[in-house]
């Protein structure tokens, strides 16, 4: 889990490995920089700067991560020590054990992710354990963290007291508020969310 919403991010390689990577930094909000001789045609369909090209150590300035996705060991080994001298931090498709960030397997549900690694053994069985695993979540989950995460925003900002405020965090996602849910419906658990807060801030 790592933000990187408006940083920069270099991309090298811009093959299959690259179009996964660039797609979920795109939707993370990332500055994507690609930087390969041959580029997908869906890389270049996505909100990203594409230069169609070798890797040269100054891609690297400036760049929160770097992501090494080619087929080119020297290239690959060079942007990881460029990377490194920059302060960067890296990920690597070849050599996963040596970057700095594992990128897992993992999809989004409403306002949960759903995250699968393997510690680079195996993505495709890293992505089959995903599936299985959105496959059960129960969707009541969903729908209760939905409902109460405007809730969450107004408790941080109007219960002053660290403890009062933990305390109505925790009863929002309580078993109760399970049950209320289930039984009567969000209109239901949005009334209960309101009283906690209103509760909360009266103490």
């Amino acid at each position: 889990m790592l933000r990187v919403a408006g940083r920069r991010v270099l991309v090298i390689g811009g093959g299959t490995v690259a179009v996964r990577r660039v797609k979920a930094l795109v939707r993370a909000g990332a500055a994507v920089t690609v930087v390969a001789p041959q580029v997908e045609s869906i890389i270049a369909e996505c909100d990203v700067q594409v230069e169609r090209r070798a890797y040269q150590s100054t891609d690297v300035t400036d760049a929160a991560l770097v992501v090494i996705a080619s087929n080119d060991a020297a290239a690959n080994e060079q942007a990881a020590t460029d990377a490194r001298r920059v302060g960067a931090l890296v990920n690597r498709a070849d050599l996963p054990e040596e970057g700095d960030v594992l990128i897992p397997a993992h999809d989004h549900v409403g306002p949960i992710t759903v995250a699968v690694s393997t510690s680079g053994v195996s993505a495709a069985s890293a992505a089959v354990i995903r599936d299985e695993l959105l496959a059960s979540l129960d969707q009541g989950w969903v729908e209760l963290l939905t409902t109460i995460a405007p809730f969450r925003t107004e408790a941080q900002r109007c219960i002053n007291d660290p403890g009062k405020r933990l305390a109505a965090l925790k009863q929002m996602s309580h078993a109760d508020a399970r049950s209320i849910m289930e039984a009567e419906g969000a209109e239901a658990l949005a009334a209960y969310c309101r009283r906690i807060i209103e509760q909360a801030r009266n103490m």
